[in-house]
Protein backbone atom coordinates (compact mmCIF):
# COMPACT_ATOMS: atom_id res chain seq x y z
CA UNK A 1 0.00 0.00 0.00
CA UNK A 2 1.27 3.48 -0.81
CA UNK A 3 0.76 6.90 0.68
CA UNK A 4 -2.31 8.87 -0.14
CA UNK A 5 -2.16 12.65 0.00
CA UNK A 6 -5.40 14.60 0.05
CA UNK A 7 -5.34 18.35 -0.39
CA UNK A 8 -8.27 20.28 0.94
CA UNK A 9 -8.45 23.23 -1.44
CA UNK A 10 -10.87 25.10 0.84
CA UNK A 11 -8.00 25.81 3.28
CA UNK A 12 -5.79 27.03 0.46
CA UNK A 13 -8.61 29.24 -0.82
CA UNK A 14 -9.08 30.70 2.67
CA UNK A 15 -5.40 31.67 2.79
CA UNK A 16 -5.48 33.10 -0.72
CA UNK A 17 -8.49 35.22 0.24
CA UNK A 18 -6.77 36.31 3.47
CA UNK A 19 -3.65 37.37 1.54
CA UNK A 20 -5.79 39.21 -1.02
CA UNK A 21 -7.44 41.07 1.85
CA UNK A 22 -4.01 42.14 3.15
CA UNK A 23 -3.10 43.39 -0.31
CA UNK A 24 -6.31 45.39 -0.67
CA UNK A 25 -5.92 46.87 2.79
CA UNK A 26 -2.27 47.79 2.21
CA UNK A 27 -3.12 49.57 -1.05
CA UNK A 28 -4.91 52.35 0.81
CA UNK A 29 -2.88 53.86 3.65
CA UNK A 30 -5.14 56.88 4.21
CA UNK A 31 -6.81 55.31 7.24
CA UNK A 32 -3.48 54.55 8.92
CA UNK A 33 -1.88 57.92 8.07
CA UNK A 34 -2.88 59.70 11.32
CA UNK A 35 -1.18 57.00 13.39
CA UNK A 36 1.96 57.18 11.25
CA UNK A 37 1.90 60.95 11.63
CA UNK A 38 1.90 60.52 15.42
CA UNK A 39 4.89 58.16 15.20
CA UNK A 40 6.81 60.70 13.10
CA UNK A 41 5.81 63.57 15.40
CA UNK A 42 7.00 61.60 18.42
CA UNK A 43 10.28 60.94 16.62
CA UNK A 44 10.76 64.64 15.83
CA UNK A 45 9.86 65.67 19.40
CA UNK A 46 12.40 63.21 20.80
CA UNK A 47 15.05 64.61 18.46
CA UNK A 48 14.40 68.23 19.42
CA UNK A 49 14.10 67.44 23.13
CA UNK A 50 17.52 65.77 23.08
CA UNK A 51 19.18 68.41 20.88
CA UNK A 52 22.82 69.09 21.79
CA UNK A 53 24.07 72.36 23.24
CA UNK A 54 24.66 75.17 20.76
CA UNK A 55 28.36 75.50 21.52
CA UNK A 56 29.32 71.81 21.27
CA UNK A 57 26.91 70.10 18.85
CA UNK A 58 26.63 66.33 18.80
CA UNK A 59 24.55 63.38 17.76
CA UNK A 60 20.77 63.68 17.83
CA UNK A 61 18.20 60.93 18.21
CA UNK A 62 18.33 58.87 15.03
CA UNK A 63 22.10 59.02 14.65
CA UNK A 64 22.69 62.27 12.73
CA UNK A 65 25.33 64.78 13.83
CA UNK A 66 24.35 68.39 14.39
CA UNK A 67 27.40 70.60 14.31
CA UNK A 68 27.75 73.36 16.88
CA UNK A 69 26.73 76.90 16.10
CA UNK A 70 29.68 78.96 14.96
CA UNK A 71 31.52 81.10 17.46
CA UNK A 72 30.79 84.22 15.39
CA UNK A 73 27.05 83.42 15.41
CA UNK A 74 27.07 82.91 19.17
CA UNK A 75 28.91 86.23 19.64
CA UNK A 76 26.26 87.99 17.51
CA UNK A 77 23.44 86.10 19.28
CA UNK A 78 24.56 85.71 22.91
CA UNK A 79 21.09 84.60 24.03
CA UNK A 80 21.74 81.35 22.12
CA UNK A 81 24.83 80.48 24.19
CA UNK A 82 24.11 77.52 26.47
CA UNK A 83 20.86 76.68 24.68
CA UNK A 84 20.00 73.75 22.47
CA UNK A 85 20.48 73.69 18.71
CA UNK A 86 17.27 74.48 16.73
CA UNK A 87 15.34 75.17 19.95
CA UNK A 88 15.67 78.93 20.39
CA UNK A 89 12.05 79.87 19.66
CA UNK A 90 10.35 76.49 19.34
CA UNK A 91 8.76 77.61 16.08
CA UNK A 92 10.33 74.87 13.94
CA UNK A 93 9.48 72.05 16.34
CA UNK A 94 5.93 73.30 16.81
CA UNK A 95 5.38 73.58 13.07
CA UNK A 96 6.19 69.88 12.84
CA UNK A 97 4.43 68.56 15.93
CA UNK A 98 1.65 70.91 17.06
CA UNK A 99 -1.76 69.83 15.79
CA UNK A 100 -3.25 72.46 13.50
CA UNK A 101 -0.10 74.61 13.33
CA UNK A 102 -0.44 77.00 10.35
CA UNK A 103 2.93 75.89 8.91
CA UNK A 104 2.42 72.18 9.52
CA UNK A 105 2.29 70.04 6.39
CA UNK A 106 0.46 66.74 6.41
CA UNK A 107 -1.31 65.05 3.54
CA UNK A 108 -2.22 61.44 2.88
CA UNK A 109 -3.33 59.70 -0.29
CA UNK A 110 -3.83 56.02 -1.06
CA UNK A 111 -0.10 55.56 -1.61
CA UNK A 112 1.73 58.49 -0.01
CA UNK A 113 2.04 60.35 3.25
CA UNK A 114 3.59 63.82 3.22
CA UNK A 115 4.83 65.23 6.52
CA UNK A 116 6.80 68.41 7.09
CA UNK A 117 6.69 72.14 7.57
CA UNK A 118 6.12 75.13 5.32
CA UNK A 119 8.40 77.44 7.32
CA UNK A 120 10.62 79.28 4.86
CA UNK A 121 13.77 78.72 6.94
CA UNK A 122 13.10 74.98 7.29
CA UNK A 123 14.78 73.86 4.06
CA UNK A 124 18.04 75.62 5.01
CA UNK A 125 17.89 74.24 8.54
CA UNK A 126 17.14 70.73 7.21
CA UNK A 127 20.16 70.95 4.91
CA UNK A 128 22.49 72.13 7.69
CA UNK A 129 21.14 69.97 10.52
CA UNK A 130 18.64 67.33 9.35
CA UNK A 131 15.66 67.20 11.70
CA UNK A 132 13.36 64.96 9.61
CA UNK A 133 14.92 61.76 8.33
CA UNK A 134 14.45 58.01 8.19
CA UNK A 135 16.45 55.95 10.63
CA UNK A 136 16.23 52.30 11.74
CA UNK A 137 14.26 52.91 14.95
CA UNK A 138 11.57 54.99 13.21
CA UNK A 139 11.36 52.59 10.28
CA UNK A 140 10.93 49.66 12.67
CA UNK A 141 8.17 51.43 14.62
CA UNK A 142 6.26 52.24 11.44
CA UNK A 143 6.81 48.77 9.96
CA UNK A 144 5.54 47.11 13.16
CA UNK A 145 2.50 49.35 13.20
CA UNK A 146 1.74 48.57 9.56
CA UNK A 147 2.14 44.81 10.04
CA UNK A 148 -0.27 44.89 12.97
CA UNK A 149 -2.69 47.07 10.99
CA UNK A 150 -2.65 44.82 7.93
CA UNK A 151 -3.16 41.73 10.08
CA UNK A 152 -6.05 43.20 12.05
Amino acid sequence: MGIKLTIDSSEINKEVNRIAGFKLKAQDIVSVAPAIRLLIQEDVDTRFNSAPLTEVGGEVYGGVQWRSLSESYLVQNPRRFGGQILRDTGELQQSLTAEGHPYGVFNATESEIVFGTALVKASRLQRDRPFIFWHPILLEKIANYLVNWVQS
